[in-house]
């Protein structure tokens, strides 16, 4: 659909909300994950008393299920860069919190915004280049997400806009914005569905040793049910992305 002067509000939120319901109409797979995925968050989250020192990492947790939800939004509203924007959010408190929870004193250079946290990814990336022990496993696989995302959904950089222009033909040949970006094909727009939920059953996973042996607010299995999620949606985005040429999919490693 082309319109040649600029949509109004109400335009643009009928719009959203058109595209939220047919999210909800061809997605029942995926809210199958997506509420699996929240009952997830919710077990540790529902009633749940820290001790003061643990408080940081809490918050840290909180913020990231903000963002689940506001990515995963976003993705039904056919607002792509948002959700990566809302991902990579997400992937810095995760970040951050592996920090923290590895060295709980640290919290006060946190508070601070001293180092390492004035310039954390790039003392992450300098651990791993000098191949020195990390806080959690999946820093540099958190780093690597982040950079993408980095590079695709943040700021006014072109790779942040360059997918949403498109060539109109005609009689007089134009250049139109896309305020929605719209997937090419079913899969594709699934594959974005997934690498999402994938990124917060990482997110999630720095958290785990925290609230399962430390303030042991779920048991173990919960864990494990956390892990095996990530496998699942590992396993269901890989046979997606068979379909189509890796390069072909906008946002996407």
């Amino acid at each position: 659909m082309i319109y040649r002067e600029p949509i109004d509000i109400l335009k643009f939120i009928a719009m959203e909300h058109e595209q939220v319901l047919v999210s909800f109409a061809n997605g029942s797979d995926d809210l199958k994950l997506i509420n699996h995925l929240q009952g997830l968050y919710a077990a540790p989250m529902t009633n749940a008393t820290v001790d003061e020192n643990d408080y940081v990492v809490v918050q840290l947790l909180t913020f990231t299920h903000y963002h689940f939800l506001y990515a995963l939004a976003s993705h039904m509203r056919c607002h792509l860069s948002e959700a990566f924007a809302s991902a990579r959010a997400a992937i810095d408190a995760a970040l951050i919190a592996a920090q923290i929870i590895h060295d709980r004193e640290s919290q006060v250079a946190y508070l601070n915004r001293t180092k390492p946290f004035d310039k954390l990814n790039r003392h992450y990336k300098n651990l791993i280049r000098d191949n020195r022990p990390l806080p959690h496993a999946l820093v540099p696989q958190l780093i690597k997400h982040h950079d993408a995302f980095s590079s695709f959904a943040i700021h006014a950089d072109v790779n942040s806009f360059v997918h949403r222009v498109t060539k109109v033909g005609g009689a007089e040949p134009m250049m139109a914005v896309q305020y929605f970006q719209f997937a090419k094909n079913a899969a594709e727009r699934r594959i974005h569905c997934l690498t999402l939920l994938h990124t917060f059953v990482m997110v999630l996973d720095v958290f785990a040793d925290f609230l399962v042996d430390e303030v042991k607010l779920v048991p173990a299995q919960w864990r494990d049910e956390l892990h095996g999620l990530g496998g699942k949606i590992e396993r269901l985005n890989d046979e997606l992305k068979k379909q189509i040429p890796a390069e072909g999919v906008t946002g996407t490693q």
